[in-house]
């Protein structure tokens, strides 16, 4: 099985990374293949900006996004690892859910 595992913390003495090392070990173990989307190191923009809604509204992809796209078309299952701050998700990975998974990728109406 393929599995992406979405990996969103900037400290890699965290619990997290603790938390992502040891997912990773473990399905590797088991024979799945693991990529993982490290958004820190990647320097993923989070920002939806206007651009982005002029490509989308062109059919065309921005770069970054076409490669997340793909690697979740890749994958069978998707893990995302991340804290909890101040009730909610870290707002690097909102913004990668806000970029990558908008409206005709990961959803109809």
């Amino acid at each position: 099985m393929n599995v992406l595992v979405v990996y969103c913390h900037p400290n890699p003495l965290s619990f997290n990374h603790a938390i992502l090392e040891t997912t990773v070990e473990v399905l590797k173990e088991q024979g799945h293949v693991v990529h993982i989307r490290d958004l820190y190191a990647l320097s993923f923009n989070p920002a939806l900006g206007p651009t982005d809604f002029q490509a989308f509204q062109s059919g065309q992809i921005p770069p970054d996004i076409a490669i997340e796209q793909e690697e979740i078309r890749w994958a069978n299952r998707l893990v995302v690892i991340h804290p909890i701050w101040w009730t909610n998700m870290p707002a690097l990975l909102k913004g990668y859910i806000d970029r990558v998974l908008f409206h005709g990728f990961a959803y109809t109406y």
